[in-house]
């Protein structure tokens, strides 16, 4: 008889252990997944749900690390239900470095989706137009990176970090190395940062070998490419760069002032077309009153320019006058006279109601 009542017993504890305390643990595990891993932190769903913040995930950063973070900025409540839900969809692997743009209150799974994916990456790009000078980088940079622009003047102005940079010893200011383009990151930057990458995309594009091209005609590599600064300055047109680059070699050679309207723009700060008035005006830039090169770039040329200004065209040209057709070109004479010949056509282009657009 015992051993029939010892055998419903344990029947019962089986029957039991299935059927009611099975049930339960699974009932109790799916409702602490529901609750915890798709709400990070329930207090938080509700408020400021629209609400957007930056997050920085650091290149190859593990998946304790990224928790850690989310945890640090408030956006989960526990980094082992995080590492929980990463490991249950198996998202480990899919990680990936970048920012992102994250609503705050979203589930674990939600958060994983917006790490792994790239709908919410940000990408931080800036453009840099051919000619820009210092002053503007710093300004689009302060627009469009939220780069402060005094900092970055700053880091600019650092002699001793532009020479780790690898700028000339003459550099007082990075003027003339920030290199034109377009330029994309995926992490935030500062002064420094964005400074080393524009001088890096520089010494990429414009090798050294180029720049010493020029030193039989006399020309060390940071006159060259301030040189081409003065061209960048005068003209957009490539094919114009070599001609007028060419003008300024020979001024230069013969040891004519090369009296460029563009280095007493920069001298002056000025963003307008120059007066009589301004080329009066001493300053170490103004070569209407200087023979040879300014101090320094005056601009960020386009390596178009910085070739023109190693490669100029030979040529008898010593001067040369803007068309007033539209067509943003020149006219270019050997002679004086020749050039006030080309004045006076221009001025009966004006008056005749051409306008250079």
């Amino acid at each position: 008889m015992m051993q029939i009542y010892r055998k419903i017993v344990r029947e019962s504890h089986r029957r039991f252990f299935w059927w009611i305390t099975v049930p339960s643990m699974i009932l109790v595990t799916a409702l602490y997944g529901l609750f915890f891993l798709r709400n990070p932190d329930y207090s938080k769903v509700n408020q400021s749900v629209t609400k957007e913040t930056m997050l920085v995930v650091p290149p190859n950063a593990s998946m304790a690390q990224i928790a850690d973070s989310l945890k640090q900025q408030g956006f989960i409540r526990s980094e082992i239900t995080f590492r929980a839900a990463a490991k249950m969809i198996r998202a480990g692997h899919q990680m990936h470095g970048g920012t992102f743009q994250i609503h705050r209150g979203l589930t674990n799974f939600q958060l994983i989706e917006d790490i792994i994916g790239t709908k919410y990456q940000i990408v931080f790009q800036l453009t840099i137009p051919e000619g820009f000078r210092l002053k503007d980088v710093a300004e689009v940079a302060d627009a469009n990176l939220g780069v402060n622009q005094y900092d970055f003047i700053r880091a600019a102005g650092d002699t001793a970090y532009l020479h780790w940079l690898g700028l000339p010893a003459q550099a007082q200011t990075a003027e003339g190395y920030l290199y034109p383009a377009t330029y994309k990151w995926l992490y935030p930057l500062n002064g420094r940062t964005l400074l080393q990458s524009l001088v890096t995309r520089f010494h990429q594009e414009v090798p050294d070998s180029l720049l010493t091209e020029a030193k039989p005609r006399g020309l060390s590599p940071y006159q060259v490419v301030t040189f081409a600064s003065i061209v960048e300055g005068e003209t957009k047109n490539d094919t114009e760069k070599y001609l007028i680059a060419g003008v300024y070699e020979n001024r230069y050679q013969i040891g004519m002032k090369l009296q460029a309207d563009p280095t007493v723009q920069y001298g002056l700060q000025l963003d307008r077309a120059i007066t009589h008035r301004d080329i009066l005006h001493p300053t170490p830039y103004n070569t209407y009153l200087k023979f040879g090169l300014p101090p320094g770039p005056i601009d960020n040329p386009s390596y178009s320019a910085i070739y023109a200004a190693v490669y100029p065209a030979r040529t008898n040209y010593l001067f040369f006058v803007a068309r007033r057709d539209g067509s943003r070109t020149h006219f270019f004479s050997p002679t004086y006279a020749g050039q006030l010949q080309n004045i006076k056509k221009e001025e009966h282009n004006i008056a005749g109601g051409v306008r250079e657009r």
